[in-house]
């Protein structure tokens, strides 16, 4: 058995048979109760989760790329940036977490004062001390992360005017025919049209660096990856075909999306290329081997913004399976893909970009 700190700083037995797991600079750790994400990113300071990571096998060789340069006479200094949202998780409550990690550690880590940017400072009079304490660290924020709201999502805008008409006629026929049918359904749980959208997935970037480096990302897609499958297969086209939800129950629905079909498999290759090289610099978090081709239309997540009432909130699909289950939405191409900021609106109705490259 693992003990861990509850909120009223008692200790309780953990199970850890099935802890969840996560990766951080190819390794391996678990982590230890209740890891899920908060309802948002404002978090109260310096509070001390009920959950604890658990640093035990974890012998960090002194091979990580990281610079650490001599400090005063006879110790050694490491400087990098964190965004000033995990300080509340470094430092824990009553500097818990801090003294933990500079205790086992043998560092010193200094972290600005709350609510100030800066560079965490790691010293030591051993480098094998602050390359443990920096990816000790670096296993904190990516559990931290995962907790924090999402604020920017990698999409392929679908807005063409012939695949909103098809969508508007659509939502027209289901409002008009489940009335009396279809419980929950009504025109506050569709997609706006101007906001039809393909995710290939979804970025917590909490700082400018965060952001620029996902700017970069993209650019480097675009080099990389995307330029070398558009030679390889020409355009790729994108045909939305078929409606599916996200559950198995249709009559406790709550995402209901359009297929898309890919007879070439060049979207399915190009998309998981882009989520994979994001995940490898740790912007994103994946759940699964690939992306899920989708572009959902109705969403009781579109009506109600609190979560607790979202995971009770569902309607009955039944009759709309039924009847539209091989409708088709209508058909383009690939022609841009954007780094989009949630809960935002363009001039042309689509989400915000905090940058974009057309192909």
């Amino acid at each position: 058995m693992q003990y861990s700190i509850d909120n009223k700083n008692n200790m309780s037995v953990t199970n850890v048979l099935k802890p969840e797991l996560i990766w951080v600079e190819g390794r391996c750790y678990r982590v230890l109760g209740n890891t899920k994400r908060s309802d948002s990113c404002n978090i109260s300071p310096y509070i001390e989760d009920n959950y604890q990571l658990d640093f035990e096998d974890c012998e960090e060789e002194c091979t990580a790329d990281i610079e650490i340069v001599p400090y005063r006479a006879t110790q050694f200094k490491h400087t990098f940036h964190v965004p000033k949202s995990f300080f509340p998780f470094i430092v824990g409550s009553k500097h818990a977490v801090q003294k933990r990690l500079e205790t086992e550690t043998k560092t010193l880590i200094q972290i600005p004062k709350l609510g100030q940017d800066g560079d965490l400072v790691i010293t030591g009079a051993d480098c094998k001390g602050i390359i443990k304490a920096r990816h000790r660290i670096n296993l904190l924020m990516e559990a931290t992360r995962k907790k924090l709201d999402f604020t920017h999502f990698l999409s392929i805008p679908l807005n063409k005017p012939e695949i909103m008409e098809e969508f508007n006629l659509f939502m027209k026929t289901v409002l008009n025919n489940s009335e009396k049918t279809s419980r929950g359904v009504d025109e506050t749980i569709f997609q706006t049209p101007s906001k039809l959208h393909l995710t290939i997935g979804v970025l917590t970037l909490l700082d400018d660096t965060e952001r620029n480096e996902a700017i970069e990302a993209l650019n480097y897609c675009q080099e990389y990856i995307i330029k070398p499958m558009i030679q390889k297969y020409g355009r790729i086209p994108i045909q939305l075909q078929g409606i599916d939800i996200m559950n198995d129950d249709p009559t406790k629905t709550r995402v209901l999306y359009a297929k898309i079909i890919d007879k070439s498999g060049a979207l399915q290759k190009l998309v998981d290329e882009i989520s994979n090289y994001y995940a490898s610099i740790g912007q994103l978090y994946k759940k699964t081997d690939k992306v899920k081709l989708h572009v959902t239309l109705m969403n009781t997540k579109f009506k109600l913004h609190d979560k607790i009432k979202y995971n009770k909130e569902t309607f009955d699909a039944s009759e709309i399976m039924k009847a539209y289950e091989n409708r088709g939405f209508g058909e383009t191409v690939l022609t841009d893909i954007h780094l989009s900021q949630r809960h935002t609106i363009d001039s042309n109705g689509y989400y915000q970009s905090t940058a974009k490259i057309n192909i």
